[in-house]
């Protein structure tokens, strides 16, 4: 090992800390870069003396190098190391920080997150993302996000939707903007805007056809109960059955549509009557509970109607000979809007007012 090459790194890594160790790796790293005790043309070490000295995998190592040369902090060289860059000319105009949940619990907050990331980017910021998640006494683990908040942030862009991390955000005083499903206008300390996500509009204009077209009973079939369908229904005077299939939070696609295909099942083998309508929560539930109805053949729309909330990128698979009438989500299009939002802060220091996101509800033919 030739440690004329490069200097060790100044820091230990804590095991105790909520996050991915590559995250904690690359924020150390980038610390210490930025605080000059690396400088312009030193080398790091090398990924297998990183992997020896701070006790974590050769794939960690990689993987924290990699977001550095991402950000362009650093220049692999083969066989060598990586260089740190020259601060000559500047890269990035300032870096924001995107808050999220933890990795690969929703699928709309990473497709957003991406859309945040890109533009930002695109627009000349270092756009780094951080996991808040929770420690085992239940209470939010800020270490990581603290760490990464040492160096200069222009702003912070909330897209885990929680109060204590707002509060928490608002007594570090940097400016930050929430996504939220709050109902509430009154923003925290600190919160430059808002975006709202609502399905207000959309569960109206559904509640609407149903009227319109007679029904006095739905079936809401449901993983989530992200919409609270079945309130919003009873609220508006129509009798709910209700199906619930799985309730186990990041239960893979293919495995909650067989959850619901069998719940579906179950319930066909059991009903008297079916309902004038079937409201499915989910794309994945609806692929196997629309499955199971034509098992037992059950025409649809002619002897049950069927509406389904549904992602538009999710990539269930969810097909259908006609087209399905649904409340739906358009992670792309809703990940434009905010991510204009930023922009527009990060340009003129105001927070565009009234911005909405959420599903919309299109008129198939399965109702």
């Amino acid at each position: 090992m030739e440690e004329t090459r490069y200097r060790k790194p100044p820091f230990e890594l804590r095991r105790s800390m909520r996050g991915g160790l590559a995250e904690q790796l690359a924020a150390e790293f980038r610390r210490a870069i930025r605080t000059g005790y690396y400088r312009p043309g030193d080398m790091l070490p090398p990924v297998r003396e990183q992997a020896a000295l701070l006790k974590v995998s050769r794939v960690v190592a990689v993987r924290a190098m990699a977001m550095l040369a991402e950000e362009r902090l650093v220049h692999p060289r083969p066989h060598y190391g990586c260089e740190v860059c020259s601060k000559d000319k500047p890269l990035w105009k300032g870096q924001v920080l995107i808050v999220v949940p933890p990795s690969g619990t929703q699928h709309y907050m990473n497709v957003i997150c991406a859309n945040v990331r890109d533009a930002l980017i695109a627009a000349g910021y270092l756009a780094l993302t951080v996991t808040v998640s929770r420690a085992d006494d239940g209470k939010y683990d800020f270490a990581l996000l603290d760490l990464m908040m040492r160096q200069h942030t222009d702003m912070i862009v909330q897209l885990h939707d929680q109060p204590e991390i707002a509060k928490w955000l608002s007594s570090r005083k940097v400016p930050f903007v929430r996504l939220t499903a709050s109902k509430g206008s009154r923003l925290p300390g600190g919160c430059m805007g808002a975006i709202r996500r609502s399905s207000e509009t959309a569960v109206a204009e559904f509640i609407g056809h149903c009227r319109e077209a007679g029904v006095k009973e739905v079936l809401v079939v449901t993983e989530s109960g992200y919409l609270h369908m079945q309130e919003s229904l009873s609220v508006a005077g129509l009798k709910v059955r209700d199906l619930k299939t799985c309730m186990s939070p990041g239960t893979p696609g293919p495995q909650v549509a067989q959850y619901a295909l069998d719940a579906m099942e179950a319930w066909l083998a059991e009903a008297k009557t079916m309902p004038e309508l079937i409201f499915f929560d989910d794309d994945y539930v609806a692929s196997g509970a629309i499955s199971a109805l034509q098992y037992a053949g059950v025409r649809i729309p002619e002897d049950v109607h069927v509406v389904t909330l549904t992602n538009r990128s999710s990539g269930s698979g969810l097909a259908f000979p006609v087209p399905l009438t649904r409340i739906e989500v358009d992670s792309m299009a809703d990940g434009s809007i905010v991510a204009a939002a930023v922009l527009e802060y990060l340009k003129t220091g105001a927070f565009p007012s009234g911005v909405t996101v959420g599903p919309k509800y299109v008129r198939g033919k399965t109702f």
